[in-house]
């Protein structure tokens, strides 16, 4: 047993030795007469003659192929030029280690897709808040007989619209697309319902050119969905009514668009438009949002909102909404619904109107707040100067009816009242 054992440990430590590099031309960087470095332009030469390449014992540049001698490949096993073909870093699930050009690289592995068809292709499609992403496999595409690098939107084929660059998604290697979330651009077409937006486009993937050609160009169609909101909700509006003006961050850095709006329902996703009539009594819903501001480090505040019968923010008659950052109930019903927690404030209010007025104008003044573990900016407390802040304003139209009928019930009253006269005349007579 005792033999065996030495035997088994000799061939161990014979296979260790036998793939690293041993020879003498080049030779060895740690040579007394060599004494080598290596280095991103020149690879491996040695100290006395930088003409003279080494081979080292520690490869710490990037091309890390320059290391070794032709039929050699770097191993950061073993740390020394091997004989033994190691790609570094190592190969995805989908590919395999090949020498290419004496150079140990990463390849697909055409038997990881053996028997694979274009029903087996399914590209990933990542909808984010701001981007669509749309990936597809590099190896398969290759399989199949596709050229990933010639891929294109469909309906705009400019630059600008095509930037796609390699990444690594769950350990295969893909090529990427990204995609604003913007109706219009780029040929995106965007459709809704109640409760969610759509934005669709289609990619183009071209062929291999080849001899023998197994399939033609693809068509690939793909739609990300986005759940209708405050902000998307605006999009799709003719003609919301709404305010953008711009705030600064704290401390006045930074310029950011502060947008206030009012909607029908409490969702905040049917905006009022312009064209619509509010019947006094009823409840509306006034969003404010900031828009591409980090939420991670800012929250908006609004200190005060407050109604006029005319667009001038100094009128007189003037009826408060929001004091403090929360509710003031004592002209009218309100309710602050959220303020100073997100980069959104919401707030619900009975509409109401000012004597012979069919116009309720209201203002907000808001600012952007540090989102801090202590911040104050969601508590109600007294209102700092009005400088501070910034203001937008939005014209809510009420419905006239009320004073149409109004005139009719006084101008029924005056025909009755002659019918009435003209009775008593007949009768006098």
């Amino acid at each position: 047993m005792k033999y065996i054992c030495l035997i088994v440990l000799a061939a161990l430590l014979k296979h260790a030795g036998a793939g690293c590099y041993s020879g003498t031309d080049p030779v060895m960087c740690t040579d007394t007469g060599c004494n080598g470095f290596c280095s991103e332009d020149n690879g491996c030469s040695c100290g006395s003659d930088e003409t003279k390449t080494c081979v080292p014992t520690t490869c710490g540049i990037k091309d890390i192929s320059s290391c070794c001698p032709s039929g050699y490949f770097w191993n950061s096993n073993t740390s020394c030029c091997s004989d033994e073909l190691t790609c570094n870093p190592p190969c995805l699930s989908d590919e395999k280690c090949a020498s290419v050009n004496d150079v140990a690289t990463c390849v697909c592995n055409d038997s990881s897709y053996a028997g694979k068809k274009f029903a087996d292709f399914s590209p990933l499609l990542t909808c984010l808040p701001n981007i669509m992403v749309i990936s597809v496999s590099q190896c398969l595409l290759t399989h199949l007989g596709f050229d990933y690098t010639n891929m294109h939107l469909l309906n705009n084929d400019s630059d600008i619209c095509n930037i796609h660059y390699p990444e690594i998604i769950n350990n295969n290697r893909v090529e990427s697309m990204q995609l604003k979330v913007q109706s219009g651009w780029c040929g995106n077409k965007m459709t809704f319902d109640s409760s969610k937006l759509y934005y669709k486009n289609s990619l183009y993937i071209g062929i291999q050119n080849k001899s023998v050609i197994t399939v033609d160009p693809m068509t690939l169609n793909f739609t990300c969905s986005y759940n209708m909101t405050m902000q998307t909700s605006l999009i799709y509006a003719l003609k919301p009514v709404l305010s953008t003006v711009s705030i600064s961050g704290p401390n006045g850095t930074g310029s950011y668009a502060l947008t206030m709006s009012a909607y029908n329902n409490p969702d905040y996703t049917s905006p009022i438009q312009a064209e619509d009539t509010v019947e006094v009594g009823t409840y509306i819903y006034l969003g404010l949002f900031v828009k591409d501001a980090d939420g991670a480090a800012f929250t908006l505040r609004v200190e005060e909102c407050y109604a006029t019968p005319t667009s001038d923010p100094s009128d007189i008659n003037k009826v408060y909404i929001v004091r403090g950052g929360c509710a003031y109930t004592n002209d009218v019903d309100s309710w602050v619904e959220q303020n100073g927690k997100a980069l959104e404030a919401r707030i619900k209010l009975s509409t109401f109107s000012f004597q012979s007025q069919t116009n309720v104008y209201i203002f907000c003044n808001a600012m952007l707040c540090p989102n801090t573990t202590n911040s104050q900016c969601d508590k109600c407390k007294t209102a700092r100067a009005s400088s501070t802040y910034t203001q937008t304003m939005i014209n809510i139209p009420l419905d006239d009816n009320r004073f149409l009928n109004s005139g009719s019930q006084k101008a029924v009253s005056w025909t009755v009242m002659l019918g009435f006269i003209l009775v008593l005349l007949k009768i006098n007579n």
